[in-house]
């Protein structure tokens, strides 16, 4: 190996423990600056003094990073771009073996954390490594990676099934294909990248990880970060791009799913949607005013401060604790009536998780954005001084998913009766943009072929042509800003690709003299007065 590496700066994430830690330290003992990237800063004080006292080296530092949250991943590299320096090496090592649910944008918690976090952590730092004469990317992958056959694109936007091994094996094929593609691109740079197989290491990745020293298996971290320390300082290595290697070394071959480079370049193209990179966005909102049946925009007189934090306290306090025992109650009656759309409704709420209803009702975060004084005053406006609250739907939009596809109407004629004006409001409580929000047509519906109509609520769904799609309107608002739109808007959301979490609040407001009648509304109460 090479042992000198004079002021040559690294990354390795998960550098806080096992075969992350002893490549820190190796690394560290060349002369690198090193920074570990991980998510305890407790654990990551630790073993940045555990490195500098085993390599002597006092340029160690730790910066937070979280793999399962690109918006984690982008900060963190925020951070290491304001210190103004060159990237040499990128040790994409961090990883979770055995752990179930989803990550912070909604992909599966294994795939994401193991391969889109390091997806968008390599791409976002392309340019801080060009920067440098000789750099290198090293993927720690795994022998797990020669399993799979396919790529299963569904599973990745999907919680972690009872199948983990799976994901984990596909996430580390994933890194083999990456390392293909990023190879392919970066020919003829200064950049070259290769993944290595560190062996069964004695880490604390899962028990039998941590008792097989015990039992005679699995080699130490130590050695199995002998590979990786290898491709980053061998200077036989110098050029070569592209290869996967064993725990000693050694170039192994390529499974045959990783050599498809069309596969590696369609996950290459995938990944950059899903982490919403190279996305243009205009951000300029359309004059909404001069259009049929939507109004705005318009402004909460909550500051952004205010916003900010209604939308976190949405996040970890709201969309995560459900009112199961009330819902379970609700269920049960409905069925007991026979207001079978109401319950199937309840059902796809929380199994798809996706939209959230009523939650006004339990939700002083919720319940105070209703009552903005701005809000009011634009719904009085409209529908005098009496307003009465009959549905509001919490809309959570992941990345790499569609929340309602189908160009429809959100017009309930066969739930509303009587007299009277009803209204619509759609509030952004995180940006919204032609790339997560929603998108709608100029003019009615009286045109339009209908597709199918919803038997419960009589919503109807159209058949729109191409061609008139490519027309549609996008809804951009910043966080805080809202519009008002009749039950007559055909609209549709769209696929989110930009990278982010789309939170949003939709009011049904109407007129005291209108009525809601069952069957398919899973209101808890009656109508509020606002």
């Amino acid at each position: 190996m090479n042992n000198n590496s004079p002021n040559k700066v690294c990354i390795v994430t998960g550098g806080n423990s096992g075969v992350g830690l002893m490549t820190a330290v190796g690394l560290a003992k060349t002369g690198y600056r090193v920074f570990i990237a991980c998510r305890s800063h407790r654990k990551a004080a630790k073993a940045v003094n555990f490195i500098r006292r085993r390599s002597g080296n006092a340029n160690v530092e730790s910066l937070p990073l979280n793999l399962a949250s690109l918006e984690s991943v982008r900060q963190f590299v925020n951070f290491f771009q304001n210190k103004n320096i060159a990237l040499d090496l990128l040790v994409n090592n961090a990883g979770i073996f055995n752990k179930r649910g989803v990550t912070r944008e909604g992909f599966e918690l294994i795939w994401g954390t193991n391969y889109l976090g390091h997806f968008l952590l390599t791409y976002l730092l392309l340019d801080n490594l060009k920067q440098s004469r000789d750099a290198k990317i090293i993927m720690v992958a795994s022998d797990l990676a020669l399993r799979p056959q396919s790529i299963k694109w569904s599973l990745f936007v999907k919680k972690t099934p009872l199948n983990f091994l799976e994901l984990y094996s596909l996430s580390k094929s994933c890194l083999l294909l990456l390392t293909v593609e990023l190879a392919r691109q970066l020919n003829n740079s200064n950049v070259t990248v290769n993944a290595v197989h560190p062996g069964f290491v004695r880490s604390n990745i899962t028990i039998w990880h941590r008792l097989s020293k015990y039992l005679g298996l699995g080699i130490s971290p130590k050695k199995g970060a002998y590979s990786t320390l290898y491709c980053a300082t061998a200077a036989e290595l110098e050029g070569v791009s592209g290869k996967f290697f064993d725990s000693k070394a050694r170039s192994l071959p390529l499974p045959k799913l990783a050599e498809d480079l069309e596969l590696a370049r369609e996950l290459w193209e995938k990944s950059l949607i899903w982490t919403g990179c190279e996305v243009k966005q205009k951000n300029i909102a359309p004059d909404y005013n001069k259009y049929d049946n939507i109004w705005g925009t318009y402004s909460l007189a909550l500051d952004k401060k205010e916003i900010r934090e209604l939308s976190q306290n949405i996040f970890k306090q709201v969309l995560p604790k459900p009112p199961n025992k009330l819902l379970i109650l609700s269920w049960f009656k409905l069925l007991l009536k026979g207001e079978i759309g109401s319950a199937c409704l309840l059902l796809v709420q929380v199994f798809k998780r996706e939209f959230h209803m009523e939650r006004h009702l339990d939700s002083a975060a919720v319940w105070k954005i209703c009552q903005d004084e701005n809000l009011l005053a634009k719904l009085r406006e409209y529908l005098g001084e009496e307003l009465a609250l009959w549905r509001s739907e919490l809309w959570v939009n992941y990345p790499a998913q569609q929340l309602i596809p189908f160009w429809h109407r959100d017009l309930y004629s066969k739930l509303l009766v009587g007299e009277g004006k009803t209204i619509n409001v759609y509030i952004a409580l995180t940006e919204v943009n032609e790339f997560n929000g929603f998108e709608f047509l100029e003019g009615n519906a009286d045109s339009l072929s209908v597709k199918v109509t919803d038997p419960f609520s009589g919503n109807s769904f159209f058949d729109i042509p191409e061609e008139l799609a490519k027309k549609a309107i996008p809804v951009v608002l910043k966080p805080g800003e809202f519009l008002l739109f009749t039950d007559e808007l055909v609209h549709r959301s769209v696929c989110n690709t930009s990278g982010r979490v789309r939170l949003s609040l939709t009011l049904r407001v109407t007129q005291p003299s209108v009525k809601v009648l069952p069957g398919y509304s899973s209101n808890y109460r009656e109508p509020v007065l606002l």
